[in-house]
């Protein structure tokens, strides 16, 4: 190929030895780098891009000659459309990637990895673009530029955590990105509902596109140095996420040491080997960032259930004192041993995970004898009712009867004159369906508080109200919704079940839990018939409880849940739905209706689509569940939202973009 003349600098050079990372915001302002002499590659280069330009293709002679090879041009490359064509087309012709040498292969694979970085840092500077540019709705005044850190922000404390950044401070919802960022470096001022309006563009959570949105003002304000050499591919983004979590509570005078030295770190090391490098560099700078991150880190200690990968169920508590864990452990394993010398089977580690479940449910194995066949077994999914509290989970699915107040936003609600614990009205589907096509039973609290004393499993000690004495095994309030096909229920099919805000349940579990459900005073029983398609055709509840498990549906009434033309059979004439139209609009849609949500409709406002004051019904065609976070985001300026069909909700951005959500699918 001919050398083409006098070939003009290109932003896709090699790097020229001992440039540095560009400086937060780009190259605007910025000296242009140097370029390489070696003209010859420089031109072989522009002769390739001026080939793929007219649609030629790249051949395995021209990638092997771009010097993808260690110290070859390519080699060296920034992330850019140079580097992008020659990694597009050797990847993409299977002849090209098995003609090139190991030494090239590898050159090439090194490539990816940094036009990784480079699209990382390109999304991160995009989103702080979108979340920090001015809200025409609302004008900004200027920030005074010598203000300085947040007010109250002490002079040198550190930007992030106690003093904002990515954690926040004390008092700040960490999930407000806006609150989060008031304390970085230039005071960034996020658009309200930013992270909202671009959630189901990303395809997240409105929380996790908020973590974004901060995360990428953070790194931007507070490490420059190392945003850029992630920019310049010289990083990977896992560094960069490394060296913020470590300096989240350095004090902001040692930042700028801290930034340049783990940028050129970063370069070099490992994912561990930097983390530790990165940990030591910090106590070194500022000893007393350690006891700040554990202060602050204590302010989030908890309690989670939450659902094995294998169908069984774990539980972790985070971010306690050290000696109170400590004693814990020490107070398990003592139990533990107790039960070995008391001859209950099992290893040390199983007898561990027995007294644990013990312990937190106030029962004593000792004192039960085992019911005859009963698996005593540590691994037993029945111990999946040992579940302490349910009303932590987070219910995907609230289909169950949840009498009494604290259900939705419409609080306190009472059925009127003539209004029954269950649904009446005119019999739905439920008699020609029967029970193999309902999807409950669905046992959920009635009255929206914890158990009277906890689940228990047995009248041993610690037994009081609200537990079943004798050995009858976990007992569960079933204050979340648990989905489980009637089939499934009575082993005729495999179905899966669900439980909200745990997840799937195979089907033996589910029947465990239906059992353990079955044993509290607590649990009521509501049953959903659906559609082929696994949508919501009718709901009915059992009214009061049914210590022997969940009723036969064929005695029940069911009532139709509206989809298509609405008839206002179901509307009442007030603000407020009564119980048995809030039970069908939240069969219908399980969780709050706004994009990627997932709060469970139980703990969701029911709102008037068209506005109550604005003529809107109170009826299954304008209400539909919205958490209060999307409610008030729905009441912005700028959004809109409308429900064309039952169930169906549109949403329409403040950009103009649109999303739709639809009924909730149970599995069938």
């Amino acid at each position: 190929m001919s050398s083409p003349t006098s070939p003009g600098p290109d932003p896709d050079a090699p790097e020229p030895s001992g440039s540095q990372p560009v400086p937060d915001g780009g190259n605007d302002g910025a000296p242009e780098p140097s370029w390489s002499d070696e003209e010859d590659s420089a031109a072989y280069l522009g002769e390739l891009m001026a080939a793929a330009a007219a649609g030629e293709e790249l051949t395995a002679e021209d990638i092997s000659q771009a010097g993808f090879s260690q110290d070859g041009t390519a080699h060296q490359l920034h992330p850019g459309p140079v580097l992008a064509t020659l990694v597009h087309a050797a990847t993409t012709d299977g002849k090209i990637l098995a003609t090139l040498s190991d030494d090239d292969l590898a050159g090439v694979i090194t490539a990816v990895r940094r036009i990784g970085s480079f699209a990382a840092w390109a999304e991160m500077t995009a989103i702080r673009e979108y979340a920090t540019r001015p809200d025409p709705r609302h004008p900004a005044t200027a920030p005074d530029a010598a203000a300085g850190p947040a007010s109250g922000a002490a002079p040198g404390a550190p930007s992030g955590g106690a003093s904002g950044g990515r954690r926040g401070a004390r008092g700040v919802d960490p999930r407000d990105p806006a609150a989060a960022c008031a304390g970085l470096p230039g005071r960034p001022k996020v658009r309200e509902f930013a992270a909202e309006a671009l959630a189901p563009d990303l395809h997240l959570t409105w929380q996790a596109a908020a973590d974004q949105i901060t995360y990428a003002c953070a790194v931007a304000a507070r490490l420059p140095v190392t945003f850029a050499a992630l920019r310049a591919g010289k990083i990977h983004p896992v560094h960069l996420r490394i060296i913020e979590d470590e300096t989240t509570y350095l004090a902001d005078k040692y930042l700028p040491e801290a930034d340049a030295k783990l940028a050129a770190a970063a370069q070099s090391k490992t994912f561990g080997e930097l983390r530790y490098h990165a940990h030591r560099l910090v106590l070194k700078l500022d000893p007393d960032s350690a006891l700040r991150r554990k202060n602050e880190a204590r302010k989030d200690a908890h309690v989670r259930p939450f659902r094995e990968a294998s169908g069984n169920a774990g539980m972790s508590a985070r971010e306690l004192p050290p000696d109170e864990v400590l004693a814990s452990w020490q107070h398990i394993d003592q139990r533990a041993r107790d039960l070995r010398a008391a001859g209950i089977p099992g290893t040390l580690k199983e007898l561990r995970a027995r007294a644990y479940l013990d312990l937190l449910q106030e029962r004593d194995i000792r004192a039960i004898p085992p019911s005859p066949g009963q698996d005593t077994h540590p691994g037993d999914t029945g111990e999946t009712g040992g579940l302490d509290d349910m009303g932590d989970l987070g219910e995907t699915d609230d289909l169950g009867d949840t009498s009494g107040p604290g259900e939705t936003g419409d609080r306190g609600e009472s059925d009127g004159p003539g209004e029954s614990d269950g649904p009446s009205g005119n019999g739905g589907p439920g008699g020609s369906d029967g029970p193999s096509g309902s999807d409950g039973p669905g046992g959920n609290g009635g009255s929206g508080r914890g158990p009277r004393n906890g689940p228990g499993g047995t009248g041993g000690p610690g037994a009081g109200a609200g537990r079943p004495a004798g050995n009858s095994g976990p007992s569960l309030a079933a204050q979340v919704t648990l989905t489980i096909p009637w089939g499934t229920w009575q082993g005729r099919s495999d179905t899966p079940g669900e439980a909200g805000g745990f997840g799937v349940l195979d089907p033996q579990t589910a029947r465990d839990l239906v059992t353990a459900a079955a044993r509290h005073a607590d649990t009521r029983w509501c049953y959903t018939v659906l559609h082929p398609d696994g949508t919501a055709a009718a709901h009915a509840c059992a009214p009061g409880p049914h210590p022997g498990g969940p009723p036969d549906p064929r005695t029940l009434t069911f009532n139709e849940v509206i989809r298509g033309p609405c008839d206002h059979a179901q509307a009442h004439a007030g603000y407020r739905p009564g119980r048995k139209l809030r039970h069908l609009i939240t069969a219908r849609n399980a969780t709050c209706t706004a994009p990627g949500c997932g709060q469970p409709a139980a703990r969701c406002d029911l709102d008037h689509t068209t506005p109550w004051h604005h003529g809107g019904l109170t009826c299954e065609c304008n209400l539909a569940p919205l958490c209060r976070h999307h409610h008030r985001c729905k009441q912005a300026l700028g959004w809109w939202l409308d429900m064309p069909e039952p169930g169906v909700l549109r949403w329409r951005t403040p950009a103009g973009r649109t999303h739709t959500t639809t009924p909730t699918v149970y599995p069938v």
